[in-house]
């Protein structure tokens, strides 16, 4: 028999293999890969990093990658949102299904959407900078840090879709952190020692900076000790956050 968890992750891949949603998945970061990529490098020729010079699309093209636990984990949450506000929250929690079924149904999707929308990332990077990864062991870590990734934000869209009660408030806040967390972060530029001190602040105070440079970090075989501590706090936030959506989760009204 299939765990009800597995049977709500296919229940909500389907609801969520939309146009529109898909182009937010997928388009979007295409769009800043594509785009930003070919029109920075322009200005931009080359990036130093770890003592190399790389393009600046190849610069670019992980701090895409890593994008996509925050995009699925968006997706997440607005799910939630979504089944309460048409009552099949309610519906789902009637028949053979539990809390626990519902929000792990979530969070396996979420994982699904974030290696699949990397994978298709690694293909756009590809056939715009030739870049490929060479060792099979940086693939697998990759994908092991997307999928913490995942349970990070998807914990923290789900909190807010808990206590947010108006679609139009969940989406400004939505659209609010979404920027904040990616132009804030090493996704699109280095944070070093001539970045502003107050920007630099916030940067590494933001979890997608730690995952974009490990993802970076890995893509280019330059592992070093910083990376573990870049994982471990990831591993760690992610936990937090998992433990803090569960509990706010138990509150969510039918």
């Amino acid at each position: 028999m299939i765990p009800p968890s597995l049977r709500l992750t296919a229940r909500n891949l389907i609801i969520n293999t939309d146009p529109g949603t898909l182009l937010f998945l997928i388009g979007l970061p295409s769009f800043y890969l594509i785009v930003l990529g070919l029109m920075f490098q322009a200005l931009i020729p080359n990036v130093f990093f770890e003592g190399h010079s790389i393009s600046y699309a190849q610069f670019l093209s992980p701090g895409v990658v890593a994008m996509q636990p925050f995009i699925a984990g968006s997706i997440g949450g607005s799910m939630l949102w979504s089944d309460r506000r048409w009552g099949m929250f309610e519906q789902l929690l009637v028949g053979p299904f539990h809390r626990i079924d519902y929000l792990l149904g979530i969070i396996y999707v979420s994982m699904i959407f974030s290696v699949g929308g990397a994978m298709l990332m690694f293909l756009v990077s590809y056939l715009l900078t030739g870049f490929v990864i060479h060792y099979v062991v940086n693939i697998i870590l990759i994908i092991l840090v997307l999928l913490v990734s995942s349970i990070l934000f998807t914990s923290l869209f789900l909190v807010l879709s808990v206590f947010i009660r108006t679609i139009q408030t969940y989406n400004t806040v939505t659209m609010f952190i979404f920027f904040i967390l990616d132009f804030a972060s090493s996704a699109f530029y280095p944070i070093n020692t001539r970045t502003p001190i107050g920007l630099r602040i916030i940067s590494y105070a933001n979890p997608l900076t730690y995952i974009v440079d490990s993802v970076r970090d890995m893509m280019f075989a330059s592992l070093n000790r910083s990376d573990l501590i870049y994982v471990m706090i990831v591993v760690v936030l992610s936990a937090l956050f998992f433990i803090f959506a569960a509990l706010s989760y138990r509150k969510a009204k039918i």
